[in-house]
């Protein structure tokens, strides 16, 4: 929902899901992915917070994990952030 993706960001979640983009294992990675999808799908200014986040270069470095799940996550995540730019 909208409240509480702006509850994500509110109560700053984002840099934590970046940093398990870029440090945990592959499940973290999958659901950090998944839950910044979950941010930008809503508006252009919570796509833009999820950007501010640090956010891209994480998930674009999840494109080339092994795991195509986590693939699947982060390309999912960067089309929403896309869409809205």
């Amino acid at each position: 929902s909208d409240e509480l993706a702006e509850s994500v960001v509110k109560h700053e979640i984002l840099p934590q899901l970046v940093y398990s983009l870029s440090q945990q294992n592959r499940f973290y990675k999958k659901a950090a992915a998944f839950v910044l999808r979950a941010v930008s799908k809503h508006s252009p200014q919570l796509a833009q917070a999820v950007v501010d986040s640090g956010a891209l270069e994480a998930l674009v470095a999840c494109l080339e994990e092994f795991d195509p799940s986590v693939k699947e996550s982060a390309a999912w995540a960067l089309g929403y952030i896309a869409r809205h730019t």
